[in-house]
């Protein structure tokens, strides 16, 4: 900034010393050519000289000019010139011979800073010519604006420079703010917030507080999801290994009165404990990308059938009632017969979880393709859990407290092998109307069935 204005200062002096240059050898000229003409009608060419110094000194004083000078010079170029009155120091007196002179031509010129013109009294004449030499010092049209203009630059660089650092803090406050934050953060200090902006502002630091704040919620969040995953699952394997010690130690002390029940139970607990664990595996696998499909057009309303079939005598113990419904017609979809086979299984253990006594498995053909919903009549999901039934870890506050819970990790499967068929699920629920998990995928063709 200084080097520009330093460059404009230098500019603006170097033009107005052009033109105020050009300005003055123009002007002396036009007056060296007005004292020849008042010259030449006071004077002859030789004569009448008592009072010239005192015309000399009210036109110098009229006129502003430094000084005028009265020469003569002879016709003949041999003869030196005659200096009437002193003449300026600055003109060359050898300009005198010109012809140009002789012949009526004003001549001018600017030298360090003076500004001369010469012009002949009686021009065209054989007689001595009589020339009149006028000076004066130039002066910048300009003047001392040029270092106002230079004061006043410095004075608005200054400010700039104070209104940019004064700008500069009021910017980087709330990134440097953003960045303490940041790091507070990556150190675990999930309570860090920072100062939630007005919301009309939409500037870029507003948006960058408003994203700080939902990226520490959401990891506060995930923090408490993870630690309820880890009660949860934890309590999910204490509960089927307390069962399987405490009847593994009767028998082995030899107080166990009938082991064959002793040993149900214990087969129980193991395929509870072995859910658990294919659970948290598929979830690992899916995770990892590590699982593949085998994807072939089937009818997956034989398939929901078997799989509803399986389920009956889980749902009877529970005192649930299980209903299904699928189409007449053949209902046939692009999918992995053993991952949709663990769709709907995963489906009827989270509704037998939270079912009263009734849970339906409907299969119907939609516009688009193929719908499978599960509803049960339970006490509904809750508004806030709506919204993150799917999501991994999640176990709604609502859970039931009689009969076995999950890991939240069921539905959270479902939607990962849904979605890698091609399908959509989503949860939808009434206050006290239950709630329904619905799967949505494309429909290959429908014909009708084989008898």
């Amino acid at each position: 900034m200084i080097c520009s204005l330093a460059i404009t200062w230098t500019g603006i002096r170097l033009m107005s010393g052009i033109q105020a240059d050009d300005l003055a050898r123009r002007q002396i000229a036009g007056q060296a050519t007005a004292v020849a003409a008042a010259f030449n009608e006071s004077f002859s060419a030789v004569g009448q000289q008592s009072d010239r110094p005192g015309r000399l000194d009210r036109i110098q004083r009229s006129l502003g000019l430094g000084r005028i000078g009265i020469v003569l010079v002879p016709a003949d170029n041999a003869s030196p010139v005659r200096i009437l009155t002193p003449v300026p120091s600055t003109i060359d007196l050898n300009a005198l011979r010109s012809p140009a002179l002789a012949s009526g031509t004003t001549l001018s010129g600017v030298d360090d800073g003076s500004a001369w013109a010469i012009a002949a009294v009686n021009p065209g004449r054989d007689a001595p010519l009589l020339v009149v030499l006028v000076s004066r010092q130039v002066t910048n049209p300009l003047g001392p604006a040029v270092n106002w203009l230079l004061a006043a630059g410095l004075v608005a660089i200054a400010v700039a420079v104070l209104a940019a650092l004064r700008l500069s803090t009021v910017l980087s406050s709330p990134v440097v703010e953003a960045t303490d934050a940041a790091l507070r953060i990556a150190g675990g200090d999930l309570d860090t917030r920072l100062p939630d902006p007005p919301a009309t502002s939409t500037d870029e630091t507003a948006d960058l507080a408003r994203a700080l704040n939902s990226m520490v919620e959401g990891l506060d969040r995930s923090r408490g999801l993870e630690r309820q995953f880890l009660l949860s699952v934890s309590h999910d394997l204490r509960t089927p290994l307390t069962s399987i010690r405490g009847y593994a130690e009767a028998m082995a002390d030899g107080a166990m009165e009938d082991p064959r029940r002793a040993g149900a139970i214990i087969l129980s607990e193991s395929k509870r404990l072995d859910r658990l664990v294919s659970d948290l595996l598929n979830l690992a696998h899916l995770d990892a990308q590590r699982f593949t499909l085998d994807l072939a057009p089937s009818d997956i309303g034989v398939l929901t059938t078997d799989v509803v079939d399986g389920f009956t005598p889980a749902a009877r113990e529970s005192g649930v009632s299980l209903g299904s419904s699928t189409p007449e017609l053949q209902v046939t979809a692009t999918v992995d017969v053993d991952r949709w086979a663990q769709v709907v299984a995963n489906l009827l253990e989270n509704g037998l979880r939270y079912a009263n006594s009734r849970l339906d498995v409907d299969l119907t053909g939609t516009a688009t393709g193929i719908e499978l919903r599960v509803h049960d009549d339970g006490p509904g999901i809750s508004a806030d859990d709506l919204p993150h039934v799917f999501e991994r870890l999640y176990v709604s506050k609502r859970r039931p407290d009689v009969r076995e819970s999950g890991s939240g990790l069921g539905l959270a499967i479902v939607r990962e092998l849904v979605q890698a068929m091609g399908g959509s699920v989503w949860a939808e629920s009434q206050p006290g109307g239950g709630a329904s998990i619905v799967v949505e995928l494309p429909c290959v063709e429908t014909s009708d069935a084989e008898e």
